[in-house]
């Protein structure tokens, strides 16, 4: 294992993922490391938005991180290898329409989460055996299919904020939509149900005429702005875990005064997951 150094404050590595499939490739991660770091400092890997911009992520969840005396990665997933909603938001498990083909497990864009903590933690001599995943809109829809269709072992806890379209827990849609079509059993749904997981939406974050919210049918049909469709699929998914007879793991944070791309909802986020 390569020594990593994670400056101290803001910095950013290239991780090389030699377990990417069909071969291995190289991201860059930006990083934040708190002034007072030791071995059991924890670990939060951030999903960003639909822009790309990792090293602005980082930034704004950099403040809060240096309270709280936490490690911020967020790894880019640039456009060129992981192209379009489909490679990055849905996690690269079918290809784009009109193919639609469901790839094999391996190629799905998931598993690089677990890798890239794994790197980390052994390459600084981190004590640390978990840690906590945190995605806002776009990386919102990322978090929540990692965890629905990967057995997610290494995160404690993770935090989605302000998504603006959801993935039902129904295995007779067909993903992304659903989980259905893809290979996947009642258990998976069920351990879903079961995650150590945070919804977080921002009160403000109920522009119907935003224009970056998802207007397709399924969307619209969840609600008419991204504060209604969050609370709409919370309640959605609590009663189902109620007719399954699966104690629900997850719990619902509002934050006060919060918009869709909000300070208030990184500082939330950040601890949330203080751990």
């Amino acid at each position: 294992m390569s020594k990593l150094t994670l400056a101290e404050g803001a910095g950013s590595f290239l991780f090389r993922d030699d377990g990417a499939v069909p071969a291995p490739r190289t991201m860059r991660v930006f990083s934040y490391c708190p002034r007072s770091s030791s071995p059991d400092t924890r670990i939060i890997v951030a999903m960003h938005g639909v822009d790309r911009a990792a090293a602005e992520f980082r930034d704004l969840l950099a403040p809060q991180a240096e309270r709280n005396g936490q490690i911020v990665l967020v790894p880019e997933f640039d456009p060129d290898q992981f192209p379009g909603v489909h490679a990055y938001n849905f996690g690269g498990v079918r290809l784009p329409p009109p193919d639609n083909t469901v790839l094999p497990r391996d190629r799905w864009n998931f598993a690089v989460i677990d890798r890239l903590f794994q790197h980390v933690r052994q390459a600084i001599g981190s004590s640390r055996e978990t840690f906590g995943l945190f995605g806002n809109s776009a990386g919102a829809q990322f978090v929540l299919r990692y965890l629905a269709l990967n057995e997610a072992a290494s995160v404690d806890m993770a935090v989605a904020a302000n998504c603006g379209c959801y993935m039902l827990p129904d295995l007779a849609k067909e993903y992304p939509d659903g989980m259905g079509g893809i290979g996947l059993a009642p258990s998976h749904l069920r351990r879903y149900l079961g995650r150590s997981l945070v919804i977080l939406l921002g009160d403000a974050d109920n522009d119907p005429d935003d224009p970056h919210l998802p207007r397709w049918d399924e969307a619209m049909a969840q609600g008419p702005h991204r504060l209604a469709r969050g609370l709409w699929h919370f309640e959605h998914c609590a009663a189902l875990a109620k007719s399954l007879g699966v104690e629900l793991g997850w719990r619902l944070e509002i934050a006060p005064g919060a918009g869709h791309v909000d300070q208030l909802i990184y500082d939330q986020g950040a601890n949330i997951l203080k751990g």
